[in-house]
């Protein structure tokens, strides 16, 4: 075993016969495992685990979900199983509930049939199970009005032992033929309408990392060898079989480029140098190609690649990188892009769907400011100082340029050079800060705020076209709630009404009085945010959190049927508007029923309480088939904050957070308009950057693809 790799190990596990035992098979493995097992002479470390399992067996309580438990736990302590994973499959909410079409459909016809019989198999397999959960808790709460009237009273067929697998209970044949004939139904609202409505399809199309790898093809021949005593003479007949491998590598090519010069005479006899321009391969100054641009922004943006590591992968005997130069060529990619940058935020002001998240963020530059600040006595201007607001920024941007238009005028009274004196060149902090506030007010005018965070913000800039989805990221000081107030202030009035999906996080909500006059803003929930406790905290109620997470998984059933089938207004409305609403119902009333089993104090008391306070934000999204059910997407676009964190230069300044914050936006908004990553950013690159300056609306992916000959 210790010579298979841990992916085949942790199959092994998760696959095992011993999920389907009984409990009496269950009870006589334990019980033989008893009897072959000596605690005492088990390594003391072990000796705990053993106790605490067998002290299980013992008492007879030992039920399906501990021995699957027990298993996971032994599993990880043997390192077959990462240790990482809290709970089996618990960010996946259809386990267990997997299908797929027996063969490939020969015509639209067979397609559309066997979809129907997929759905509804799907349907009718969930629905016994949440009938199962829901027979479950029925029969216990019987049971215990019965103990309460008369504890004497001996238990009968109808009861149900509490430790008893969901799984083990049977349903009636009145049951199975109601699951059946409700799946029937559900399906002939999955699949009608009138077909696939591009308008409404799911916006997880941003998480592919497609195009951003060149891919080549290449035909080789390789003719047969005769081996000797054969001659060409007695081949009767010659086949060819086809073959396919892949080559993938890292390599670093030095281009030699012969740049031819011209020394011309004019006819005032001045004497001028014409040479070759090196604009199409790479920008002036640099060493490196637009394509190495481009890989090293995708290496950073879209993979959180260390810039010394990746500076320690490309370097050779002919070339060294380092950090510091790789971190002066992303910067130069990211002023390149600014412009456009910032018109995504004002595209991104005027969208009519809003969906957020932010997670902390840790700058090296901002948390030794904090660090050396006296305890007593005027604390010293911070570095973001120059750029706090839009007004600070605005002003350090006029000083740079009147500091640059009197070292012009110097030049040109004294007829000298003024290279002693350095240009002022105002940093992507305050140029993005013309536009947008670094620093936040606390909401109880206590100060500013000091917490870093990152903020993603998602919104199509076109309602009906997916392909115009703005994935936009700004680290500043303040949440999400900031950033809309932000972005508020610059929308178009006519449009006055937004939804905003989040987490419902009092930091998330917009509280201006200014803005909630001039807009009206709607609220919208998260289910997976209402979901996870009960995942996290299953172990703490195993009668009612297994039954929670068995209606969430409902809801997710639903919506990736929908997207199986191809979504519509007609078939969102009718699966949200009855199968999703009568799920929500069910999950409400269970919350109600936790909320008197468990105090405010608990997560689960707490997390039951989530669901009834926030019910109508949380189902907001059933009348609007533009919303999602879930706002997962942004908190995946964030997990590459932690590997930021701990390893990459961009956690040192401000400055180059600003930098990671336009790389990320415009490859993950390249992304999503399904554009060619390499192409797009080459192109723009090799644009003259004034031009792109001058009209940055012509240059956003959506633009330039739809600007794109059609072939």
């Amino acid at each position: 075993m210790h010579g298979l790799p841990r992916d085949d190990l942790t199959l092994k596990v998760q696959t095992n016969e011993i999920a389907k035992l009984t409990l009496n098979q269950r009870k006589e493995v334990m019980t033989w495992l008893a009897s072959q097992i000596d605690i005492e002479t088990a390594p003391p470390y072990f000796r705990p685990f053993l106790t605490e399992l067998f002290d299980r067996l013992t008492c007879g309580r030992l039920t399906q979900k501990d021995f699957n438990t027990y298993g996971m736990q032994l599993a990880r302590a043997l390192g077959m199983i990462p240790s990482s994973e809290r709970r089996k499959n618990s960010t996946n909410p259809l386990a267990g509930l997997k299908g797929s079409l027996a063969k490939p459909p020969k015509s639209k016809r067979e397609k559309l049939e066997q979809q129907r019989e997929q759905f509804s198999a799907l349907i009718d397999r969930y629905d016994d199970l949440k009938t199962k959960h829901q027979d479950k808790i029925d029969r216990l709460d019987k049971r215990l009005k019965k103990m309460s009237k008369d504890p004497e009273k001996p238990q009968t067929e109808d009861d149900i032992d509490f430790d008893t697998p969901v799984e083990d209970i049977k349903l009636s044949e009145e049951q199975r033929a109601k699951s059946k004939a409700y799946a029937d139904e559900v399906t002939e609202r999955l699949v009608s309408g009138e077909g696939p409505d591009p308008s409404l399809q799911s916006i997880n199309e941003t998480l592919k990392n497609a195009n951003v790898i060149s891919t080549y093809e290449e035909k080789v021949d390789l003719p047969a060898e005769l081996p000797e005593g054969i001659s060409e003479e007695e081949v009767v007949k010659t086949l060819t079989e086809k073959r396919v491998r892949y080559d993938f590598s890292m390599s670093v090519t030095q281009l030699e480029l012969d740049v031819e010069k011209k020394v011309v005479v004019t006819k005032d006899g001045e004497r001028k140098i014409f040479s070759g321009s090196t604009s199409e391969i790479g920008p002036p100054g640099y060493s490196v190609t637009w394509q190495a641009l481009v890989t090293l922004a995708v290496m950073i943006g879209q993979f959180a690649m260390p810039l010394n590591r990746l500076a320690t992968m490309l370097s050779t005997g002919m070339k060294r990188f380092t950090s510091s130069g790789l971190s002066r060529i992303a910067h130069y990619f990211a002023q390149r892009f600014l412009p456009i940058y910032l018109e995504l935020a004002d595209q991104l002001s005027d969208s009519r769907i809003w969906s957020g998240d932010d997670t902390t963020a840790r700058v090296l530059e901002v948390s030794s400011y904090f660090s050396k600040l006296p305890k007593n006595g005027e604390s010293p201007p911070p570095p973001w100082q120059p750029y706090r607001t839009t007004v600070e920024a605005q002003e350090t941007y006029s000083l740079c340029i009147k500091l640059n238009e009197a070292r012009s005028k110097l030049k040109e009274e004294s007829g000298r050079a003024v290279d002693h004196i350095p240009k002022m060149e105002p940093s992507l902090s305050v140029l993005v800060g013309r536009e947008l506030d670094f620093e936040s007010k606390r909401r109880d005018g206590k100060g500013p705020k000091q917490s870093l965070n990152t903020t993603v913000l998602t919104g199509r800039s076109e309602m009906d076209d997916p392909k115009s989805l703005i994935v936009f990221y700004r680290t500043h000081f303040g949440g999400l709630g900031n950033l809309l107030d932000m972005l508020l202030k610059r929308r178009n009035p006519k449009y006055s009404k937004v939804t905003v999906q989040s987490d419902l996080s009092t930091v998330n909500l917009v509280t201006n009085p200014e803005l909630t006059s001039r807009f009206e803003i709607e609220s919208c929930g998260c289910a997976a945010h209402a979901r996870r406790p009960f995942a996290l905290y299953e172990d703490q109620d195993k009668l009612h959190a297994p039954y929670m997470l068995t209606l969430f998984q409902g809801l997710a059933l639903h919506e990736k049927l929908l997207d199986n089938h191809g979504r519509n207004r007609e078939n969102v409305l009718a699966v949200r508007g009855t199968d999703s609403r009568s799920l929500w119902e069910d999950i409400k009333a269970l919350a109600e029923k936790l909320k008197k089993k468990w105090s405010k104090a608990t997560p689960l008391g707490t997390a039951a309480r989530y669901i009834i306070k926030h019910f109508k934000k949380l189902t907001a999204y059933l009348d609007n088939p533009h919303l999602e059910a879930t706002n997962n997407l942004r908190e995946r676009l964030l997990r590459t904050e932690k590997l930021i964190e701990k390893s990459s230069m961009f956690r040192k300044t401000i400055e180059g957070r600003v930098v990671l914050d336009i790389i990320r936006t415009i490859l993950q908004t390249a992304v999503a308009a399904d554009v060619s990553v390499q192409e797009y950013l080459i192109d723009v690159l090799k644009t003259d950057p004034k031009k792109v300056a001058k009209n940055p609306e012509l240059y956003t992916p959506k633009a330039w693809a739809s600007n794109r000959p059609k072939n």
